[in-house]
């Protein structure tokens, strides 16, 4: 009469999945603190200002191109249905 009904091999997979189930929590902290750390990281202001500068001009060049259709729209005069 056997006292214990686990098997090796189960108690084996049991005990590498805990295993590597404690061990993943110390890797996800030192990726996370890695991935985490800002040092060495600029704002460039040089960066945000031409960047600014290349949305207003993207801006500018929208709205003159919709003002020139605008225009040249309003400049076609009416088709007029030939007559039979």
């Amino acid at each position: 009469m056997t006292t214990s009904s686990i098997k090796p091999a189960v108690f084996a997979a049991v005990v590498a999945a805990s295993h590597a189930y404690l061990d993943i929590g110390p890797h996800l902290r030192a990726l996370y603190d890695r991935l985490s750390d800002d040092s060495g990281v600029e704002d460039a202001p040089s960066k945000l200002i031409y960047l600014g500068v290349a949305v207003a001009v993207a801006i500018a060049a929208g709205l003159f191109i919709i003002q020139q259709f605008n225009d040249a729209r309003d400049s076609v005069p009416d088709p007029i249905a030939p007559t039979p």
